[in-house]
């Protein structure tokens, strides 16, 4: 059984490696599942650099994905054999098979294609997590709208009758991003307080950041006075730019999002409640390539080119 495994922290294409392992048995409570699909996620390539202050399941990447039920434990009750299921968060997802524990699987409806359902586990709960505090008429503006939890914003939202402005580094996401739902997609620029209204749009009460840096200070000037800005990642790899005036002047307020340790307060069964809700939703990610654990080192090295639109994804 093959697997991607690393012993210290560094470059991935540096430190990983191909590796032989046991073939795994389930024991008492658990079911054996092949992997069918693990994306290339920002937590992985993080995780492997050192820079994720949680831990791989056995020095394995591979924080999410899909699999099928090849076996269960003795005495076990659970998903039927042949049944697609969403893997439980952080069990090391890069190999071919694996042992999971049966009262975490979430089943996936039949039909689904594993690769665009991969992210549901972390990206999609993230997004529908963030929207829990809005109510349907009301409106947000987020960016980078072109990304995995900025695309899940703007189809959930819509299915939730919300209102969606999402910001984009260029125009090649527009039109994807109407067919999501999105009300408005606009690239990101200095003069976007005015493009809004000269368009007659409201300044939403609330904002999602997942870019950090320049992107948080015009976020903020979108905003409404004493609006909220919740950041759940920083792709520029930029710290949380926003100037005085958005901080002290008008209020803005800033807190940070991380889906673990909101998981952690919810409990096991809300998130899987939650799992088990977006499951039935027509929830799709954008796929950019997908790569078998032979042909990992390009899989890698696509999934960190600037300007990626869609997740690179493991098929072990």
């Amino acid at each position: 059984m093959r697997a991607l495994r690393f012993s210290r922290p560094g470059h991935p294409l540096e430190v990983l490696e191909l590796v032989e392992l046991p073939e795994p048995k389930p024991g008492p409570g658990q079911a054996l599942v092949e992997v069918l699909a693990s994306p290339i996620s920002p937590t992985d390539r993080l995780g492997l650099r050192g820079l994720y202050p949680l831990p791989f399941a056995d020095n394995i990447p591979g924080v999410q994905g899909v699999a099928r039920v090849l076996e269960l434990g003795p005495d076990c009750g659970g998903p039927p054999v042949g049944s697609m299921i969403i893997l439980p968060v952080r069990c090391g997802a890069w190999r071919e098979r694996l042992c999971v524990p049966v009262a975490e699987l979430v089943v996936i409806p039949p039909g689904r294609d594993p690769a665009e359902s991969s992210t549901l586990r972390i990206e999609a709960l993230t997004a529908a997590v963030l929207l829990d505090d809005l109510a349907p008429g009301d409106w947000f503006i987020h960016s980078p709208g072109a990304g995995a939890v900025g695309r899940y914003l703007t189809a959930l939202g819509g299915l939730r009758d919300m209102h969606s402005i999402a910001l984009v580094g260029s125009r090649e996401p527009i039109a994807d991003l109407w067919g999501l739902g999105a009300d408005h997609v606009l690239v990101r620029e200095p003069s976007l307080p005015n493009r809004l209204a000269e368009l007659g749009l409201p300044s939403p009460r609330m904002a999602f950041d997942g870019s950090g840096g320049v992107a948080s200070e015009l976020l903020a000037t979108c905003m409404a006075p004493t609006g909220e800005l919740i950041v759940y990642g920083a792709v520029s790899r930029m710290p949380v730019q926003l100037s005085v005036a958005q901080l002290v002047f008008r209020d803005i307020q800033v807190r940070g999002f991380w889906l673990y340790r909101w998981a952690r307060a919810a409990g096991p069964e809300y998130v899987q409640a939650s799992l088990q809700e977006l499951v039935t939703l027509n929830l799709r990610e954008r796929v950019e390539a997908q790569v078998s654990l032979d042909d990992w080192r390009d899989g890698l090295h696509l999934s960190e080119q600037p300007g990626i639109r869609g997740r690179v994804v493991l098929t072990p």
